[in-house]
């Protein structure tokens, strides 16, 4: 495996989201830790700044138009009309950004699922398919990179199980639009489904993986459900230890010079997320130690 590191900063670094000093202060100290991508949404000061800082380190970055879309309930799958077109604004609007900036890379999700499967993807798929033509239009080379949520638990999202996933972007390819998956640890255990066995069924469209845990066993817990909860939390589907396990299967599943991009989507919730980062991230020896 040829491994690239990553991290999602909103959740871990918050302040980062807002501020521009404190954006440029994690990506230099995320480069020192061996850090060569950063997955990120920004809506505060200095969010035209935020390409010059990643350039400047050589750090890549990934646009994370979920954020938006799950905030203000702005779903590409929506089958009202107008619901979809604000939808497909929103996620324009990150496309702007991202080329002022000079990003390629658009992680969106589908939106939540309803009572009709069929007509949600057939409106995911004319969303898809305008974002890709305005990104041609503004000579912006995208690669749009779909992240499955789970549709049963929590996000109750329409993408979703990974066989529909892998249906979805075979039909979009099948069109001339080169769709990729960003597979979840959590939100494939959210759905019910092993995540190796997910991860062969998605290999020919996905190098890129989010490291995610969740509690899942307990409904009363207050914590159930997709929280983003730290590793060291107990009773959690993902120990460092079934980690490594899984790190272990990607090895074998992206030989030799196969790229794999593994990023850790955590939430900090300690005063100090440099400190918790740090405690984090040597949890993780067989990540934070691979070359």
């Amino acid at each position: 495996m040829r491994l690239v590191k990553s991290i999602c900063t909103n959740l871990v670094f918050p302040a980062s989201r807002k501020d521009i000093g404190a954006f440029r202060d994690m990506a230099a100290y995320l480069k020192e830790k061996g850090i060569g991508c950063i997955e990120f949404y920004h809506d505060g000061n200095g969010r035209a700044e935020t390409g010059k800082v990643l350039h400047d380190l050589g750090l890549d970055g990934v646009y994370i138009g979920v954020i938006p879309s799950k905030e203000g309930a702005q779903f590409l799958c929506n089958i009202d009309p107008d619901a979809r077109r604000a939808a497909v604004a929103v996620h324009k609007s990150c496309l702007d950004e991202m080329r002022d900036n000079g990003f390629t890379q658009f992680m969106i999700c589908s939106g939540k699922l309803g009572p009709d499967v069929d007509k949600q993807l057939q409106a995911l798929e004319a969303s898809v398919e305008e974002l890709y033509t305005y990104a041609e239009g503004k000579n912006l080379p995208v690669r749009i990179l779909l992240e499955p949520c789970d549709s049963n638990m929590d996000a109750r999202h329409l993408l979703g199980p990974y066989p529909r996933c892998v249906k979805f972007v075979e039909t979009m390819r099948a069109r001339g639009y080169p769709l990729e998956l960003t597979m979840d640890t959590a939100h494939v255990a959210e759905e019910g489904e092993n995540f190796l066995d997910a991860m062969r069924a998605t290999r020919p469209y996905c190098n890129h993986v989010h490291f995610a845990n969740c509690l899942i066993s307990d409904p009363a817990n207050p914590l159930y459900g997709d929280k983003h909860l730290g590793f060291e939390y107990p009773d959690t589907v993902w120990s460092p230890t079934a980690l490594a396990d899984v790190f272990a299967g990607l090895d074998a599943l992206y030989p030799g010079d196969a790229d794999l991009r593994i990023a850790l989507e955590v939430l900090c919730r300690e005063d100090d997320p440099y400190a918790y980062f740090d405690s984090m991230w040597a949890s993780l020896p067989f990540l934070s130690e691979r070359i």
